[in-house]
């Protein structure tokens, strides 16, 4: 018995160091600044977006961006899906606003339309400020 339950503890304890690891890269989100405008991500169901650039300056979550008051081109990276054999695309765009304020919430919305993508910029009324002109997408 006591062979047994030390073998248990020492298959138990790496796992939970693991877990735990792991449960840290996720993380929460954090809040919002309110000297910052805040840009979060939304996506369909078979496309990953993740937040790579903010005026060609590479960033360190891609959960989010967040913004200083005034003009900033975006940039992201779209992780598509592939469908039957198909291994999928990358796909880099970028979305340039004049406007951001301090303090306000965006949110940048990739949508699709068979094998085109695109990304549009809203604030949190909805209404669409700005949009990707031409989205390249390599096969994954």
């Amino acid at each position: 018995m006591g062979i047994k339950m030390r073998t248990k503890w020492r298959l138990l304890v790496p796992l939970l160091g693991v877990l735990s690891t792991l449960g840290g890269c996720a993380g929460q989100m954090p809040k919002a600044s309110p000297d910052e405008a805040w840009v979060g991500l939304k996506e369909e169901p078979t496309t990953t977006v993740m937040a790579e650039t903010v005026d060609g300056k590479r960033l360190d979550d891609g959960r989010y961006f967040e913004v200083s008051a005034g003009k900033h081109t975006l940039g992201a990276t779209l992780f598509v899906e592939g469908e039957g054999d198909s291994n999928g695309a990358t796909c880099n765009a970028s979305v340039t606003y004049q406007d951001f304020k301090a303090g306000k919430h965006y949110t940048l919305v990739e949508s699709s339309l068979g094998q085109e993508y695109k990304v549009t910029l809203y604030n949190s009324a909805d209404k669409p400020l700005a949009h990707s002109p031409d989205i390249n997408c390599m096969a994954g």
